[in-house]
């Protein structure tokens, strides 16, 4: 008989024991974050959590705890965040595919704003003596052949009013479709040439037409190109995009945001970032500056938005952030008091954006929290800016001018004195593309794209960035954010 009670003890002793196991393991974190190359769970103290349970809980003794948080030495707090140690037996969380950005070596910057000052007389304008790629002596020559292909439309010049048209008669002409692209490309062109630039620019009117693009292309000058700027319709980019890769001439994509122009193609140069890099930076800007908020992710129903929800979603999990997707119509009931709360929408609705806002400043009172906006909100039109001041909102955008930069100042000046009329978008992207990539094959030759992860010449409109994926073509990736603020957009980096 007292075997068998000291046999039920030890059964109840061993049961008890591993229900009490059971019950640590009910508090761990799945969430992840990598640290120096090490991987943790972020773990955040609830009431009545103990440094003996939180331990038990990970399978750790509480001095791997306190090693790896060395402030609780002191004592727990509730709602204090805790990097736990991830044992290297253990499998990893099961995530969707994440995009991780290559690996980059910090970039050599060379200040300058391009308008044509003597170099003596300014602190910014013009490359200093360094060189932070390898140059190879045959890439340098004494005079550059350039190809600069747009849809000028020259072909319907004859049936434009030169009798005073009006601004929406103007706007109608498909030879002003593109222009001031041009106009700002040649202003840039002369401040080059000024400042010891040889070049030859070889300007050529593509029709939508591929057959006219592919006669061009059979032309013996097009052999002899050591660059290439295609401000043309996707079609037609591709045709001569395929004609670069066979050539090896570097060729440049202006205004396009579509990801697949670079996909196999390693001679193809993206100026214009994508929702992907988007995707990434936004997580990582959650992780730099917001790293222990509570943020919910949420979005609308259509398949582009769905995916890069997704991708954000994955991202910001892979970087340790605790995220979790949420329902449009239950997100106030997520939010969470007393802790900075995140939201991140992902929309390219108006109405969904406006309505998200509309819960948000409505049901929320007594709750912090921050609203991102994306893919991209500054071109929602009449958004109500009491709800994006409540919200503090945040939005990316791809490029933006600051007119109170001297240099941009300078350029209006000088477009005005050349063209009689103010540039827009377009305009500063012509003189930026031609800005960065004619002073880039000025200084490192034609082969200059070897150089493009460490140089960096700022643009007066976008700052470049650019990336290889996966031995594909060069992507800009860098992303301006915005802060609403007293009903105005503020820079945040």
């Amino acid at each position: 008989m007292r075997y068998i009670l000291f046999i039920g003890l030890i059964f109840s002793m061993t049961f008890n024991q591993v229900n009490a196991q059971d019950g640590y393991k009910q508090i761990r974190s799945d969430q992840i974050r990598i640290v120096d190359g090490k991987s943790f769970y972020v773990h955040k103290v609830k009431r009545r959590q103990t440094l003996y349970s939180i331990s038990k809980a990970y399978d750790l003794e509480m001095q791997d705890v306190i090693e790896a948080n060395p402030e609780i030495a002191r004592g727990l707090k509730t709602n204090q965040i805790l990097l736990i140690p991830i044992l290297e037996q253990e499998l990893p969380v099961e995530l969707p595919p994440v995009v991780v950005p290559p690996v980059m070596d910090p970039p050599v910057y060379i200040d300058r704003d391009g308008l044509g000052e003597d170099p003596a007389s300014t602190t910014s304008g013009y490359f200093t003596s360094q060189h932070p790629c390898e140059l190879r002596p045959e890439s340098k020559k004494e005079v550059y052949n350039v190809a600069l292909m747009m849809h000028l439309f020259l072909n319907e010049t004859d049936s434009i009013n030169t009798e005073g048209p009006t601004q929406q008669e103007i706007e109608s002409y498909n030879s002003f479709r593109y222009i001031q692209f041009y106009e700002g490309f040649l202003l840039a062109v002369d401040s080059l040439r000024k400042n010891g630039l040889n070049l030859n620019l070889h300007v050529y009117d593509l029709e939508s037409n591929p057959s006219g693009t592919y006669a061009l292309l059979k032309k013996t000058e097009m052999k002899k190109m050591d660059l290439i700027i295609g401000m043309l319709f996707n079609r037609n980019f591709e045709i001569v995009a395929s004609f670069a890769r066979s050539h090896q001439i570097p060729i440049v994509s202006p205004v396009s945001e579509r990801e697949s122009q670079v996909e196999g193609n390693p001679m193809v140069i993206k100026v214009r970032p994508s929702s992907t890099s988007e995707g990434i930076s936004v997580a990582e800007y959650l992780s730099l500056y917001h790293p222990y908020s509570h943020t919910l992710l949420t979005r609308s129903w259509e398949p582009e938005v769905r995916k890069m929800g997704d991708q954000i979603y994955a991202n910001c999990n892979a970087l340790g952030l605790d995220v979790s997707m949420v329902d449009p119509d239950k997100l106030t009931t997520k939010l969470n008091l007393g802790v900075e709360n995140v939201v991140v929408v992902v929309s390219k609705q108006k109405p969904f954006a406006l309505n998200i806002l509309s819960q948000l400043t409505a049901d929320t009172m007594g709750y912090e929290f921050t609203v991102f906006g994306l893919p991209r909100w500054d071109e929602f039109v009449g958004m109500d800016y009491q709800y994006l001041q409540r919200a503090r909102a945040h939005i990316f955008v791809p490029s933006w001018v600051d007119y109170s930069n001297p240099a941009v100042q300078r350029m209006v000046t000088l477009f005005r004195e050349n063209y009689r009329t103010d540039p827009d978008n377009l305009a500063f992207q012509g003189y930026d593309v031609a800005w960065y990539f004619l002073n880039a094959l000025k200084e490192y030759g034609s082969d200059f794209t070897d150089c493009l992860r460490e140089i960096n010449i700022r643009p007066l409109q976008a700052i470049y960035k650019f990336r290889r994926m996966n031995g594909d073509g060069w992507e800009n990736h860098h992303w301006d954010m915005f802060r609403y603020d007293n009903y105005t957009m503020i820079p945040m980096n």
